[in-house]
């Protein structure tokens, strides 16, 4: 009897321990994708995921869209419109996937309208006729798990991208972003995530075009207490807001989208 119940606990924490191996694995990857760049790491993820999940289970589907989310992104930022649009129809099948399994799932809804958000982003003329639905899926999300950082950040973005007669409001937009950051922070999630680093650029660079460049330094320099070497910020955000602080520039701010990849 002893054991048996040897063998069941080892056995327990063999399967909890591949577990956390696979975690490490993808939030590593997602992060490196995300830091440096590169969406083959995003693309690696995804494989990962694909080969080494039960993609039955709602958490291991949750988690594939996440890198298609991610993805897509990174592959609309490098104008690879094809791999993109590819992208697009992969994530936008799997949160159908989840929506017939779980179908008032609100990450799997948040997701439904990002996805469309990124129709949009390859093709503008599709606002006038996707635009608000993709909003009212996040709003929907918002309203079923209004703690949730995902949807947060998202809510955030849905009004952070747009221009100001689509809804776009940038002073808005920051009141989520804040409020995602503050719970990331609480629950300790601050550690090689690229989401809350993400979080942070759009925080600092929303406080930089309402002109609230003390903030935005804030924000700045925790990213680079986490990410020293994060390009973005230590080569092109913060020495530009530190010129303008010390009065050595006076070019003014540009309204850039800091999403996961706009550097070449």
């Amino acid at each position: 009897m002893k054991t048996y119940l040897a063998l069941k606990t080892l056995s327990v924490f063999l399967l909890y321990a591949s577990h956390l191996h696979g975690q490490t694995t993808i939030e590593k990857l997602k992060y490196d994708a995300y830091i440096q760049r590169d969406y083959v790491k995003w693309q690696k993820a995804v494989k990962y995921i694909e080969q080494n999940t039960n993609l039955s289970e709602t958490e291991n589907l949750q988690e594939l869209i996440h890198c298609y989310y991610g993805l897509t992104s990174a592959l609309i930022a490098k104008k690879m419109r094809n791999e993109a649009a590819d992208a697009i129809k992969k994530g936008e099948s799997l949160v159908e996937t989840l929506l017939k399994k779980e179908p008032n799932n609100p990450l799997a809804l948040n997701y439904k309208g990002v996805f469309i958000g990124y129709e949009i982003a390859l093709n503008k003329m599709k606002a006038f006729t996707l635009g608000k639905s993709g909003i009212n899926y996040i709003n929907k999300a918002f309203q079923a798990d209004p703690n949730n950082p995902q949807i947060l950040f998202d809510k955030g973005n849905s009004l952070y991208y747009p221009p100001k007669f689509f809804g776009g409001n940038k002073k808005e937009a920051l009141k989520y972003y804040q409020k995602a950051i503050n719970i990331l922070e609480k629950q300790n999630k601050t550690q090689n995530n690229w989401m809350y680093l993400q979080l942070l650029v759009v925080e600092g660079h929303s406080y930089e075009l309402l002109e609230e460049d003390k903030l935005a330094e804030k924000s700045y320099l925790k990213i680079l207490k986490l990410a020293p070497d994060f390009q973005t910020i230590k080569a092109d955000l913060y020495p530009k807001l530190k010129a303008r602080i010390n009065g050595i520039s006076n070019e003014k701010v540009k309204e850039i989208d800091y999403s996961l990849d706009n550097k070449k």
